[in-house]
């Protein structure tokens, strides 16, 4: 799989940088970034340092590959979307991501999952995409229900919270290239 830097109206998925740094550590020091997550707030610059570097280590571009959400009118990065567990033999993969609060509901989460799901289905023997997410996180559950995914199930008890130690379900939902034929 060639990894590219892809292009949007408002955004770009950019690889993966330590210049990004900060603003990263904006959005991974806000409570409410992490409401549908199971870890607890970054305290300090150290923790949102270790966070990047483990997604470098899982952007081996065989079995993962992280964009860096840059919003190209404030100059800035805003999140980040990837995919982990590729399986080239099964053409399959699943989504991840993460966006700052002060960006929920102005649409760029779809614009970048929009992006990836245009290029990943662009390629020869991709058959599948799935994002596994917290049942509560009903905004994200709709933005990808919009782009014609469809939820699977359920995977009872899938989470458990760091803060608290409960557990919660997660919702499985998934696109394959023929509902983009559709």
């Amino acid at each position: 799989m060639e990894f590219r830097e892809l292009s949007g109206q408002r955004i770009r998925l950019i690889n993966l940088s330590i210049e990004y740094l900060h603003d990263i550590h904006e959005y991974s020091i806000m409570s409410q970034f992490y409401v549908h997550l199971e870890y607890s707030p970054f305290k300090d610059l150290e923790e949102t340092r270790a966070f990047l570097n483990k997604l470098f280590k899982r952007s081996d571009e065989i079995t993962g590959h992280y964009w860096l959400i840059y919003h190209i009118l404030e100059k800035k990065v805003i999140g980040t979307i990837g995919l982990l567990d590729i399986d080239s033999r099964k053409g399959a993969a699943e989504l991840a991501y993460g966006l700052s609060p002060n960006f929920w509901g102005m649409g760029f989460f779809s614009e970048a999952l929009n992006l990836v799901i245009n290029w990943y289905f662009s390629l020869d023997g991709t058959y599948r995409l799935f994002i596994k997410t917290a049942v509560n996180n009903t905004n994200s559950i709709k933005a990808a229900k919009n782009l014609g995914f469809e939820k699977e199930g359920v995977l009872r008890g899938y989470y458990l919270d760091g803060k608290t130690s409960q557990r919660w379900d997660a919702a499985l939902l998934s696109l394959l290239r023929s509902d983009i034929i559709k």
